[in-house]
């Protein structure tokens, strides 16, 4: 063994160590309760997506790091949407750090909003969520975010959905009347509810880890349709690209430490004191030595996109806040994404105390692609990936595979977007020999998780079909209501108190669909055809 592989592995168990005394509960203080994860109970259990169907022995076997089976779902999904997942090489022992979740849903305007009670349509509104969270350092993080997202992002678009049904020239008149800021519109709304939901979950991830053991963090990337428009939001590595007549359209940048290099370091140049005297700002086209001290070497620090010479000193010794390139970048040489949630107790493996999280963000880049006024073939897609996609695909090269597995397939079978889920998969998967995993042209495949929805963009345009859930109709509109409304032009005839008095004075039991939070229906009163459908 070379002293450089002995002294590293020497590092690593150090570190490992530290970090396990760490962790002991704390003895010294007795009677005072201790917040460590041997002590806290767990906020969700390891499980894959539901939408899988998997039964405990399709489970076990999606766990298999040397076969790495690839598994999709037995149906096709909201949209007809594809997807396909796999576990990683070994990195994690039986488990697989990514999570990915979908649900249709109605945003129901509240009913003090509504002012034709005879076109309800419009109070209902139609939405499509796609969603995919890359675990890194455990799966608690990506767990809760997976289970919990969706419903944090439906109650933020409730609370404006009463703005997003106005036209802009009514919209303009009844909220933006007084103010100097005119620019908004339903979009900037939406956007504004992701962008809040993003920061506020992750929020919500904190609080949580006081009262249960939610390990890790993950990136996100949420696709959602709604009004006729896609909007993405991402925060970490995961990629949205849209294939629109086979031509990428990228739809999410990646966020690395290199990619995010000046924003952090102008944090650090604001606080220098997050650095702890151990790290310098400045990034160095290879890191100084003692025998470069006063010569000069390139350089760049916050406010520079190019590069600079330096005159090396003492201080320029130090590690680097930020180091490498690409997906190769570190942050404090610990952790290679910038955005995401969870992390908060993250810290620099060698100098426990030193926090990484005050460098990385929860706030999610939106981009939006207008649908409704675009035609689209059944060719054209948008392919959500978690980075392990990514690693051996660049968005060009997903295009070879979407042809060969779209021109194999006619267009009405809708399952042709779970075959090429499952192609993508496969092929930066690759299959494994002598050299470990090799793609088909003999380059190293990927050795991580890797998840991906190939969603159809034409089906748009049908969102309702595929909601399960009924709109929200107010009570007395309703066909099992005491009171009905019976519409003919201008005359509008109602129970009298009279009838209604003797209908709540009968024997005949009456039950209502009973609702939950969400107001979608419970189990117990979903009926034969819904189930069907599910």
């Amino acid at each position: 063994m070379s002293f450089a592989s002995g002294f590293n592995a020497f590092k690593k168990w150090s570190g490992s160590a530290i970090a396990a005394i760490l962790d002991q509960p704390n003895r010294s203080a007795p009677g005072l309760a201790s917040y460590t994860r041997f002590r806290l109970p767990t906020k969700y259990n390891y499980r894959r997506p539901e939408f899988l169907e998997l039964d405990k022995e399709a489970t076990l076997a999606s766990a298999d790091h040397e076969i790495r089976p690839v598994m999709r779902p037995k149906q096709c999904l909201a949209l007809d949407a594809g997807y396909a997942e796999t576990i990683n090489a070994g990195k994690t022992k039986k488990i697989n750090e990514d999570q990915s979740y979908f649900c249709t849903f109605y945003l129901n305007v509240p009913e003090e909003f509504w002012i034709d009670e005879l076109d309800t349509t419009k109070y209902s509104i139609p939405c499509a969520y796609f969603a995919i969270f890359d675990g890194h350092a455990g799966t608690g993080a990506g767990l809760m975010a997976s289970e919990c997202l969706h419903a944090h992002l439906k109650e933020k678009l409730t609370s404006i959905s009463h703005m997003l049904i106005l036209d802009q020239e009514e919209f303009t008149k009844q909220h933006l009347k007084h103010g100097l800021i005119l620019n908004i519109n339903s979009e900037k709304l939406i956007i504004g509810a992701l962008q809040e939901t993003f920061v506020e979950f992750d929020e919500k991830i904190k609080s949580e880890k006081l009262d249960y053991f939610i390990d890790g963090g993950c990136t996100a990337l949420v696709a959602l349709f709604i009004l006729g428009k896609l909007f993405v939001a991402n925060a970490g590595d995961c990629r949205a690209v849209i294939y629109k007549d086979f031509d990428p359209i990228e739809m999410s940048n990646d966020h690395s430490p290199d990619s995010e290099r000046q924003r952090i370091q102008q944090v650090a140049y604001l606080r220098p004191n997050l650095l702890s005297d151990e790290f310098t700002r400045l990034q160095f086209q290879h890191r100084p030595r003692k025998k470069d001290i006063g010569t000069k070497q390139l350089y760049r620090d916050r406010h520079m996109n190019g590069w600079g010479l330096k005159v090396i000193d003492r201080n320029d010794l130090k590690p680097q806040l930020i180091s490498g390139e690409g997906k190769r970048s570190r942050l404090m040489d610990t952790i290679g994404v910038t955005r995401g949630f969870g992390d908060h107790d993250i810290e620099y493996l060698y100098l426990p105390g030193l926090k990484i999280r005050p460098f990385m963000l929860p706030d999610p880049e939106v981009k939006v692609y207008e649908l409704s006024s675009k035609e689209f073939n059944e060719n054209d897609v948008l392919v959500m990936g978690s980075d392990g996609l990514w690693e051996q695909f660049k968005n060009l090269d997903v295009v070879e595979v979407l042809k060969e597995k779209f021109f194999q397939q006619p267009a009405s079978e809708p399952r042709r977007y779970i075959v090429a889920a499952q192609a993508l998969v496969d092929e930066a998967r690759g299959t494994l020999g002598e050299r470990g995993w090799r793609t088909r042209n003999g380059n190293p495949a990927s050795y991580d998780d890797i998840s991906v929805f190939v969603i159809p963009l034409g089906n748009h345009m049908n969102l309702r079909k595929y909601i399960t859930e009924e709109k929200h109709v107010p009570l007395h509109l309703r066909e099992d209501s005491f009171v009905k409304k019976y519409v003919n032009r201008t005359e509008v005839q109602v129970h009298t108190a009279k009838s209604l008095s003797n209908e709540l004075n009968s024997n005949q039991e009456i039950t209502l669909p009973s609702q939950n939070e969400n107001g979608t229906k419970t189990e117990k009163d979903t009926d034969a055809s819904d189930k069907d459908v599910n």
